[in-house]
């Protein structure tokens, strides 16, 4: 999902991804997402965020969203701990040559139901499950 400033002409004010491996069995998805920083602190990243999880959650039948944070991204720690995801452990990573702490995050589908605040829906989702290889009966 590609966020947009409505006239802007210079691109995506951001971005939101979703991914999942055997979502069937595991019923687990991953989400990232970059915000510029001009857009930040004015709600975008968290309405970006519950859109996706909204999507995991309600309309693909997911039980837990990962994601993870820079140590130094307080922003973004800030939004999905205000979604309800919990720490979840921390891991070193390499970034342009030095080592860089990650925050592993992870949100249950009890803690999204709690901290439902941003209103979303989705339509049109069912024509697409059959090509994400996912049992549409199992999202009613």
């Amino acid at each position: 999902m590609a966020v947009f400033e409505m006239g802007e002409d210079e691109g995506g004010a951001g971005q939101q991804s979703l991914a999942a491996r055997d979502l069937d069995v595991t019923r687990q998805v991953r989400t990232s997402s970059w915000l510029g920083r001009r857009y930040q602190g004015q709600g975008i990243g968290t309405e970006m965020r519950a859109a996706i999880l909204h999507l995991a959650f309600a309309g693909l039948d997911a039980d837990e969203a990962l994601s993870g944070a820079l140590e130094h991204n307080h922003a973004s720690r800030a939004v999905s701990h205000k979604l309800g995801y919990h720490h979840d452990g921390h891991q070193r990573r390499a970034l342009n040559g030095k080592m860089v702490v990650e925050h592993r995050l992870c949100l249950t589908r009890a803690a999204w139901e709690q901290h439902r605040t941003v209103p979303v829906s989705v339509e049109g989702l069912a024509p697409c499950l059959p090509f994400l290889d996912i049992d549409a009966s199992a999202c009613d």
